[in-house]
């Protein structure tokens, strides 16, 4: 399985991001409510940078939703998410490959890149300890969630974009 990257810029980009978060969001976690999820686009959907995978019949089956901190030092990446169907493909890892490779490229002075999951999704949560290091676990909305991080020479590194 292949899918293209672009980056969500259109109106009807958005749109189809929308549609695809609200029908995934759940996924998650299963206690993940669709107040829960319109609130989570309201709050970061102007803020963020969010990329775009289509397969080859130009359906949408992954999003990578992200925004930098002030001093451009890290990324956080807000929420991603592969349609069921798609994993355990290589959509997951190429797609990490592709949001390595355009961080590096737009903001140089990247260093770390920090995202979470909830901590009941064992499958998101073991595919994570393979190339981040869990730093934190906390309470949001009622809910456990771990905190990764990872340098961005680290993930060039595992995605093998990086030669060191």
């Amino acid at each position: 399985m292949k899918a293209t990257v672009r980056r969500c810029h259109l109106d009807a980009d958005y749109a189809s991001f929308s549609r695809f978060y609200l029908h995934n969001c759940r996924e998650f976690d299963h206690h993940y409510m669709l107040q829960d999820a319109l609130v989570h686009l309201i709050h970061t959907v102007t803020d963020a940078q969010i990329l775009l995978f289509h397969d080859t019949e130009d359906q949408l089956v992954a999003f990578i939703q992200y925004r930098f901190d002030e001093d451009q030092d890290y990324v956080f990446i807000d929420a991603a998410m592969l349609a069921k169907n798609y994993r355990g493909s290589r959509i997951f890892f190429e797609g990490l490959r592709d949001l390595a490779k355009i961080i590096a490229e737009d903001h140089p002075g990247v260093h770390t890149v920090v995202f979470h999951a909830s901590a009941d999704n064992l499958y998101i949560n073991r595919i994570y300890s393979k190339f981040a290091q869990r730093i934190e676990v906390r309470e949001r909305n009622g809910r456990i969630e771990h905190v990764y991080k990872v340098s961005l020479k680290d993930l060039m590194t595992y995605v093998r974009l990086d030669r060191a």
